[in-house]
């Protein structure tokens, strides 16, 4: 039964009672009492009544206390576990016994210890997961109170720096700090304090060697229970990798800038080489015309045989420097991508047999054996007239380098991959593999010494490399040296190219 009903039932019965005991009393007393004997009589009759009536009393007073207690004490009880309760013992579980109300309460207050304590637990579980994500993450952590001392650090960023986590926390942040960035720290820190707000600051940070390191920080802040700010934490990431990135891209910018102003002087260098030669060649037009007009007898007077002899060495050497800027220009406008190719389609056999013809009879007062070994029925559609000058600059070349009597140059042309592929080979004295790489650069020669037995500009094996790549071609040698030096070069067919393509 409820305890408030209990009550108001007991207190009920307890008017009741005291009601017929004041009532009996009061008929009794308003009676008349005529004599002494009947006084004693009503005396007598009233005390029984009064007695009961404080016995009823002495009961209900009692009850009363009984109940009361039976509510005290629990609550005195449930106070108790609840004082516990705020110092943090969640293993509280009262058994009270009582009323109902007092059960339900205590029920209650069961039912609200066990939520407290799950709450708890999750609150651990979860207080340990970020403690545990802290302390292990790959990122660089600390926390830093406003008075600029580090609260707490992760693994990373004590490691990262040469210390121990114990050696770090108490310690002030900038003793982390890249000297040279000491001043910007500390101005981002006190901008923090009045603002709140830090985010990627660039600064760099010194390890315990002594090394240093770009990073970029980052900060979340702390609150107190009232919300005032008692600290941060700090993001830190390492951006060594990015830094030497940059400075690689600023490096290239740089190498870019000069590769382009090299450019540029090697385009004016071009140009005036170009200016050069083409005003060179101008004046030997009429140097040679008038050797011409001197040997024929009788044009302009004639010569004794020494005179005449002279002449001819003037023709000569004029002949030579003619070819000499010849072979300049021709360069010159290969290296500027200026040369024009007259394409057309030709026939190669035809080609390889009238170069062997024309060779043959040299080759005969040279003793060299000259061979045409070209045995396939071929045509292309190229420039003839520049694949012609490549393959005459290599038989000269290989005419220069092979021993007489006992030489041998062959010459070819075969398909090969929708190409066709021209050679020079002979017997010669070969190219020392210490200058192979350097054979297709300007004015490089084997033998420079002003003693070489050979002449030549150095100029041959280039404009052959620019005439080929000018083709869409591409040439290569193989040497053996003191046995045999084999030149291929390799021309597209652009006949097939273009039904490929169709």
């Amino acid at each position: 039964m409820r305890l408030g009903l209990q009550i108001a039932i007991i207190v009920s019965l307890f008017a009741c009672v005291m009601t017929v005991i004041g009532y009996v009393l009061l008929v009794q007393w308003n009676k008349p009492a005529t004599s002494t004997t009947e006084t004693a009589e009503l005396i007598r009759t009233s005390t029984p009544i009064i007695l009961f009536g404080i016995f009823i009393f002495i009961v209900m007073a009692g009850t009363m206390t009984f109940l009361i207690r039976s509510v005290t004490n629990p609550v005195k009880k449930l106070r108790d576990a609840a004082d516990k309760i705020t110092r943090g013992n969640l293993d509280v579980q009262p058994n009270i016994k009582g009323t109902t109300e007092v059960r339900d309460l205590v029920i209650s207050f069961n039912t609200m210890v066990n939520t407290l304590k799950k709450a708890k637990e999750l609150q651990s579980a979860a207080v340990a997961k970020y403690k545990n994500l802290y302390e292990n993450a790959p990122g660089l952590y600390r926390t830093v109170s406003v008075d600029g001392i580090i609260a707490d650090c992760n693994k990373s960023f004590a490691e990262h720096l040469g210390y121990t986590v114990e050696e770090v926390i108490g310690t002030h942040y900038n003793k982390y700090t890249d000297p040279k960035d000491v001043e910007a720290m500390t101005h981002s820190f006190e901008t923090w304090k009045l603002t709140g707000v830090v985010k990627n600051i660039e600064i760099w940070l010194k390890t315990k060697g002594g090394t240093t390191f770009p990073t970029l920080i980052s900060v979340s802040n702390l609150y107190d229970e009232k919300g005032n700010l008692i600290g941060c934490n700090n993001v830190i990431r390492d951006i060594s990798e990015i830094h030497e990135a940059r400075k690689k891209r600023e490096k290239d910018a740089i190498m870019d800038l000069q590769l382009a102003e090299v450019k540029k002087m090697e385009k004016l260098k071009d140009e005036f080489a170009s200016m050069m030669t083409h005003e060179l060649k101008t004046p030997l037009t009429p140097i040679m015309g008038h050797c011409e007009m001197l040997k024929e007898p009788g044009l302009l007077g004639d010569l004794n045989q020494i005179q005449l002899d002279s002449i001819n060495k003037i023709s000569e050497n004029a002949l030579r420097l003619q070819r000499l800027i010849g072979d300049v220009m021709l360069a010159q406008r290969l290296e500027i991508g200026q040369m024009n190719f007259d394409k057309q389609k030709f026939e190669v056999t035809k080609l390889m047999s009238e170069i062997h013809n024309d060779y043959s009879k040299i080759m005969n007062e040279k003793q060299i054996e000259f061979v045409n070994s070209t045995q396939e029925n071929l045509s292309l559609w190229s420039d003839k007239n520049r694949v012609r000058e490549v393959i005459d600059n290599l038989i000269q070349n290989a005419v220069d380098f092979t021993p007489k009597n006992n030489g041998r140059i062959e010459i070819g042309a075969r398909s090969e991959d929708s190409k066709v592929v021209f050679y020079v080979q002979d017997n010669g004295i070969g190219i020392p593999k210490a200058v192979q790489p350097t054979m297709f650069k300007k004015f490089y020669q084997v033998d420079a010494s002003h003693r070489r037995k050979h002449t030549g500009t150095g100029l041959g094996l280039v404009i052959c490399k620019g005439i080929v790549e000018g083709l869409g071609g591409g040439i290569w040698f193989e040497s053996e040296p003191g046995k045999s030096t084999s030149f291929y070069f390799s021309i597209p067919d652009e006949v097939y190219w273009k039904n490929r393509l169709t």
